[in-house]
């Protein structure tokens, strides 16, 4: 399951994955906030403060869910750097920092490579598109 970070590390994403593990207690949720965190990466959406990751609760269900992610963007943010720093790194997070927070999560390493690479190649692609 989840691992124990280092102190010092910038926690944000671990906290994110950690909360999203605990709350809703379904692995489909954990992945689904991964994904996300691979398209802030990629499409450079540096405006990924906690703000923007909420949860909704359903009374039939009875269970806890991410919202539809919201505040996508384009966005450089405040000195360049990711709001929320991808294994304690704000300024270029790539796919090592997007593995190690996969590690530490415990999702497995061959379906968190597969899905950042593909979530590369699209974001890649809308930029080359749109921006």
């Amino acid at each position: 399951m989840l691992k124990p970070i280092k102190p010092g590390y910038n926690r944000a994403p671990q906290i994110l994955m950690e909360l999203t593990a605990l709350l809703c207690n379904d692995m489909s949720q954990l992945k689904r906030l991964f994904k996300w965190m691979c398209f802030n990466v990629f499409a450079h959406n540096r405006d990924d403060h906690s703000k923007n990751f909420t949860f909704l609760y359903s009374e039939q269900q009875r269970a806890w869910r991410l919202s539809p992610a919201y505040d996508l963007t384009f966005d450089l943010s405040y000195g360049g750097e990711h709001a929320t720093a991808v294994a304690g790194n704000g300024s270029d997070p790539g796919l090592s920092e997007i593995l190690d927070v996969a590690k530490r999560s415990g999702i497995s390493s061959r379906w968190a490579k597969t899905t950042a690479k593909h979530i590369e190649e699209q974001a890649g692609e809308l930029k080359r598109n749109w921006v």
